[in-house]
């Protein structure tokens, strides 16, 4: 979000944005995002309420009233929604202020894990009742663009991913210094949340059992599996912890490893066509990556040949593909052509495409 609503005023598209978030007690009630980008963010007065179906329901009332006090403020010629249950707000904006409604889906939201029964059924029918009056429908992945195209009358999203912008790669060498790793081990690297889904507790368990100490995992993150980390950690001499960083550093930390880790399960539809930004931050900082098989992040992977895409992500299944890409004569190579494929899919081609979606819906610069 940052990304997209820097580029729009930089492009020239809105003088202006305005990002209205929930809001948290260590976090301000308005500030700066960047250049032209300011943030209201709202503190739920009902948020100790429970968590039952008619609490939430009230909760979610005085979102709605507090949104539409923002918006008659700023009387936005656009409202670009990121999330499912905010749609109709979006569409009601719409109808009120005559906006142009802009749907970003970050994930499939109807096709997640753990919705079912009457939430999926409500999820679906939301989306399907609002999407049609969307001036511009905007996905991570082409995997994403063709299901929303198939399951409804709209023409194909526009598909923008989640890149980070160009940037060499850099000499540092953070996780040897900080951690005491030998230079002459290979850090395996998973950045990213530690949470169930992703393969953190295959990874874990495959680096308990491997018999050489030729190759280290490094985890960098937060999560509900964070306890699970740092005492295998502490446990094992080849797996290591570390706290997450800034955006404007991580960069730098994540060309220190040598190999990028993405092991997301392929569980639900929204995970099997994802495009994980993790994919092209370790791209972006020359690492050949290890993958799981999820339909387009194992395609891009295979189309660039970067590195490997693991048959299953399981503790045996991980050690195959981390003692095959040991002993791969044509490791390097992996690395130069992450780069490439990386400054090709990087953000500035990206917000092309965004700068593209809001033309189609005419909306040009005006600079």
């Amino acid at each position: 979000m940052i990304k997209e609503t820097s580029s729009l005023v930089s492009l020239g598209l809105f003088e202006r944005v305005r990002v209205v978030a929930l809001g948290a007690d260590d976090l301000p009630e308005r500030g700066m995002v960047a250049e032209g980008v300011d943030v209201v963010r709202i503190c739920l007065k009902t948020r100790n309420l429970p968590k039952n179906i008619i609490f939430q329901t009230i909760k979610f009332a005085e979102f709605l009233i507090r949104v539409m006090f923002e918006v008659h403020r700023f009387r936005p010629a656009v409202v670009n929604v990121h999330t499912l249950a905010l749609l109709p707000v979006g569409w009601l904006v719409k109808k009120i202020f005559r906006s142009e409604l802009v749907y970003d889906a970050h994930e499939l939201e109807t096709e997640v894990v753990g919705l079912r029964g009457v939430r999926k059924r409500l999820a679906k029918w939301v989306e399907r009742c609002f999407i049609e009056s969307c001036s511009l429908v905007i996905v991570v992945s082409e995997s994403i663009a063709d299901w929303y195209q198939k399951e409804y009358p709209i023409r194909r999203p526009f598909v923008v991913m989640n890149a980070p912008r160009r940037t060499l790669p850099g000499n540092s060498d953070w996780f040897r210094k900080e951690l005491g790793i030998p230079a002459h081990k290979l850090i395996f690297l998973y950045q990213g949340g530690l949470t169930r889904g992703r393969g953190v507790e295959a990874l874990l368990e495959a680096f308990k059992v491997r018999t050489d100490d030729d190759a280290v995992l490094v985890l960098m993150g937060y999560g509900e599996l964070l306890a699970d980390v740092i005492e295998a950690s502490q446990r094992c001499e080849r797996i290591f912890f570390c706290q997450a960083v800034s955006p404007d550093v991580l960069l730098d930390w994540t060309s220190s490893a040598d190999i990028g880790i993405s092991l997301i399960e392929p569980s639900c539809l929204s995970y099997l066509y994802c495009m994980p930004n993790k994919l092209f931050e370790y791209a972006m900082a020359g690492l050949p990556v290890m993958v799981s098989q999820t339909k387009d992040m194992a395609e891009f992977v295979e189309r660039w040949d970067i590195g490997v895409v693991l048959p299953d992500v399981t503790p045996s299944g991980i050690n195959r593909s981390v003692s095959q890409m040991m002993s791969d004569a044509g490791f390097d190579k992996y690395g130069e052509r992450a780069c490439r494929a990386a400054f090709l899919h990087s953000w500035e081609v990206q917000e092309l495409r965004l700068l593209e979606g809001y033309a189609s819906m005419g909306i040009s610069p005006t600079v």
